[in-house]
């Protein structure tokens, strides 16, 4: 039961690490090629800072996206786009589509707490599709954007590899090995 413990804890360890690892690079590349650029891989991430997607999507939420070709895009899909695109008021949205043209090259969206349809856009404008909410992760993720936090991410990937060597020396540590007959064959 303690080895499958100590299997399970480096499992979630690791699983940890590599998360972290990749918020921490997808970060950076977002920092640096501008927030509203995708990050690795074209996978974007962003924080929700109001309520109009309420009760699927709340304020704080971290919202992992990716870009899409346009025609994989349908009705019904939650989107992140860009809202005043080039301009120093432009923003990140993230609401469904509720309406594309027949011609394919516009769509419609709102959000799922609001009345009214939000302005028609571009799929120039789209950033990409919704592919998983973290409820109250944004806090953490503005955190790791900034300078203080990237240090902060770095050092927690550093304990927590170096818990995890910690403990696979102490678990192989404490088995008894020995060769059999003089084979040079180990045996626990």
């Amino acid at each position: 039961m303690k080895d499958f413990l100590n299997a399970l804890l480096n499992a979630v360890l690791w699983a940890l690490m590599a998360f972290l690892l990749l918020m921490v690079i997808s970060g950076i590349v977002q920092r640096f090629a501008g927030s509203h650029a995708n990050g690795l891989f074209g996978i974007g991430y962003a924080v929700v800072v109001s309520g109009s997607m309420e009760p699927n999507i709340h304020v704080d939420d971290m919202i992992i996206y990716n870009d899409h070709a346009p025609e994989e895009y349908k009705v019904g899909d939650v989107i992140v786009y860009k809202r005043n695109a080039g301009t120093p008021e432009e923003m990140l949205i993230t609401h469904r589509i509720v309406e594309i043209s027949e011609d394919g090259e516009r769509l419609v969206t709102r959000g799922d707490a609001n009345r009214i349809s939000d302005p028609e856009i571009s799929f120039t404008d789209v950033v990409g599709r919704l592919v998983w909410r973290i409820p109250k992760f944004g806090i953490i993720a503005e955190f790791i954007k900034k300078p203080v936090g990237i240090a902060a991410a770095v050092l927690l990937l550093g304990l927590i590899f170096a818990g995890n060597i910690l403990l696979t020396k102490k678990s192989v540590g404490s088995r008894e090995i020995r060769t059999v007959n003089g084979t040079g064959k180990l045996s626990y």
